[in-house]
């Protein structure tokens, strides 16, 4: 007669389950793609790999996440409905590696890293979007549980799936590669005290192999730290630990409370680990998950304030979340073992506070994720031909472009000739004219209200400031540019409040929560006086 499985392990599988139709849930309701998205896909549906790896800097990940999407949409197809099957796919998949590496790091099954990173609105929304977090996310909780299997058992086998995970690793997002450093620094740790110079040697030139690997990145790197002073700001360590802490739980304030439960539980188990009636077995995991969340922490945190300066979002801060879930499951795990009802409170806690939290997650994650779908077809149906459109901040024009199909010309404030991608570069040439970089398009605004026709206005019109706009200077080098399209833009709005005779909105359907980063009004002016 078979044993019964451990109680953690039927709880974990009941989550399991909660968690899969949380991510589907959020399927059927994020639609089309945003700007971030959209960009990542027109660079995957270029004709070729030549072409792809010639443009692979106008995106922002490393060659795995533009290599996964260019060759998923040759086997599934370049629809919307195609791309989110796979960030459903690898959401689902995060899942199943949480299970392994906790099992890996001794854990019969990863309850606490369900409970709060796996049912975390970021890591369901974000990790399953149709960019590189959510893998990104996925391959350091690999490399976590592969780098301790390779540490507790040295061996060719565990060697090559620590490699390969680390490469994994640095290669679906940049800053993961702190965040493999933090790991190695764990892992190397734990072989010192054992003396074991050859497994020590091993993680050293794993970590330092991956690392290196990032070169072939080169021209990429070279690309974002020429555009970097554009979008850069001083941002302070107070700001990216503000938006962290939003980030763990966003809309479920429960859950944020239970990550930092979580995180001085497993703090508590890791300390009682090293008392003398614990086996060594666990002070070693202890002192692996310990020092790999205090390195990652610092190192990620160091990295946002320090060397990327710009402004910190959640998703961002998926990978780190990943590592420090993980991290809480040993911990807390250790905890448990200290005390007879250890396992069952554990349990126990993890199960009434799913149930307390699942319903303000599930209505979290019913969220839209732009709604500029719905503008462009609202536009294309009503707008005529010598009317215009008009879509600012100029970076939602790459969205307006996927789903734009009508009459109407469009522009975007400043305009370019292109609207595929994230063209920060061309966004430094305009600011070299000053406030006269945007005379084109307004004179073109002007033209069309006089001649009888409508300006479709899909963006936020701010009203101008008591100064009135259009006398910036053209920018010196390393000026970034927010204080310059705020400008153009307030250009614009003072335009159409001086002259437009009439400027109304226009009412969307009805779709529910809209992404916050991508949810424009749409207005339409008529008339000049």
């Amino acid at each position: 007669m078979r044993d019964r499985p451990p109680l953690a392990v039927i709880a974990a599988l009941v989550l399991t389950l909660v968690v899969i139709a949380l991510h589907v849930d959020h399927h059927r309701h994020a639609g089309a793609l945003w700007r971030d998205e959209a960009n990542g896909v027109n660079l995957a549906t270029m004709p070729s790999w030549r072409a792809l790896f010639a443009n692979a800097h106008l995106d922002s990940f490393p060659l795995v996440w533009p290599t996964v999407l260019h060759a998923w949409q040759g086997v599934a197809g370049a629809s919307d409905g195609a791309f989110r099957r796979l960030g459903l796919a690898i959401g689902i998949a995060s899942i199943g590696v949480l299970w392994w590496s906790a099992r890996a790091l001794g854990v019969s099954a990863p309850l606490v890293a369900l409970l709060v990173f796996a049912m975390s609105p970021s890591v369901i929304i974000y990790g399953d979007s149709v960019r590189g977090y959510g893998l990104a996310a996925v391959a350091v909780v690999f490399c976590m549980g592969a780098m301790w299997r390779l540490v507790e058992k040295p061996a060719r086998r565990t060697f090559v799936i620590a490699f390969l995970a680390a490469l994994v690793t640095v290669h679906t997002y940049f800053p993961n590669g702190i965040l493999l450093a933090a790991i190695g620094a764990g892992a190397a740790t734990v072989c010192l005290r054992r003396r074991d110079r050859r497994t020590l040697g091993t993680v050293v030139a794993i970590v330092a192999a991956a690392s290196a690997s990032l070169a072939i990145n080169l021209p990429w790197i070279t690309y974002a730290l020429g555009i970097a002073p554009l979008e850069q700001g001083d941002w302070t360590v107070g700001d990216a630990v503000y938006v962290l802490r939003y980030a763990l739980a966003p809309g479920v304030d429960l859950l944020a409370a239970l990550w930092a439960i979580a995180l001085v539980a497993a703090a508590a188990g890791c300390v009682l680990a090293w008392t003398k009636a614990a086996p060594e077995s666990d002070r070693e995991r202890a002192l692996f998950v310990a020092l790999t969340t205090v390195t990652a922490m610092t190192g990620f945190l160091v990295y946002l304030v320090l060397v990327a300066r710009i402004r910190p979002q959640y998703w961002y801060y998926l990978s780190l979340m990943a590592a420090v879930a993980l991290a809480c499951e040993v911990g807390t795990s250790l905890l448990a073992r200290r005390f007879v009802w250890g396992e069952a409170v554990r349990v126990t806690a993890v199960a009434v506070a799913a149930l307390l939290i699942a319903a303000k997650v599930d209505a979290a994650v019913r969220m839209r994720m732009t709604n500029l779908d719905l503008i462009a077809s609202t536009v294309a149906r009503d707008a005529q031909a010598e009317d215009l459109v008009v879509v600012f901040p100029w970076q939602f024009g790459i969205t307006f472009e996927r789903y734009y199909h009508g009459r109407a010309p469009w522009i975007t404030v400043p305009d370019f000739d292109e609207h595929r991608f994230h063209l920060h570069r061309l966004v430094g040439e305009k600011m070299k004219l000053g406030s006269a970089a945007v005379a084109p398009e307004l004179a073109r605004v002007e033209r069309i209200l006089r001649s009888g026709g409508k300006v479709w206005i899909a963006g936020v019109l701010l009203a101008p400031p008591s100064a009135l706009p259009g006398t910036l200077p053209p920018a010196p080098a390393g000026a970034r540019s927010a204080r310059y399209l705020d400008d153009w833009e307030l250009q614009l709005a003072a335009l159409l409040r001086a002259h437009a005779r009439d400027v109304w909105s226009i009412t969307l359907p009805d779709v529910g929560p809209v992404n916050t980063w991508e949810n424009l009004p749409l207005q339409q002016a008529e008339g000049w006086r």
